[in-house]
């Protein structure tokens, strides 16, 4: 009797061992809606985040557009892809808004900016 429960478990660990593993979870795709993390005053209007999804649509010509911007106002950099001013010219391309909406920004709102809009280049992982 023994024998035949071990038997039994054996092979209930074998099929389990070759049961397909249930499909995981597709990862949430990151947000890139900039929550502020108290209201931000701009000619008059309040607001408590901004939609950078348009980076979505945007093309390589658009990353050269933001980089001669920068070059015209002498902002030269071997990286310029990770600093605030290319991240605010991103953004305003992005969103629609003035480069100024982000130039008033508080200064941790400005380093969630380019950190959201470096992930967003860089895939945030690292790993590319």
């Amino acid at each position: 009797m023994d024998e035949i429960k071990n038997n039994a478990a054996l092979e209930a660990e074998q099929t389990t061992a070759l049961a397909p593993a249930a499909p995981a979870e597709e990862p949430e795709e990151e947000s890139l809606i900039l929550k502020f993390r108290k209201p931000y005053k701009f000619e008059g209007v309040e607001y408590t985040e901004v939609d950078l999804s348009g980076m979505e649509d945007m093309t390589t010509a658009d990353l050269c557009a933001v980089g001669k911007i920068m070059a015209k106002q002498g902002m030269v950099t071997p990286m310029p892809e990770v600093t605030v001013d290319y991240a605010m010219y991103m953004a305003a391309r992005a969103s629609g808004k003035p480069v100024e909406f982000f130039k008033g920004l508080p200064p941790k709102e400005g380093i969630a900016l380019k950190n959201m809009v470096t992930g967003f280049l860089y895939g945030g992982d690292g790993e590319d």
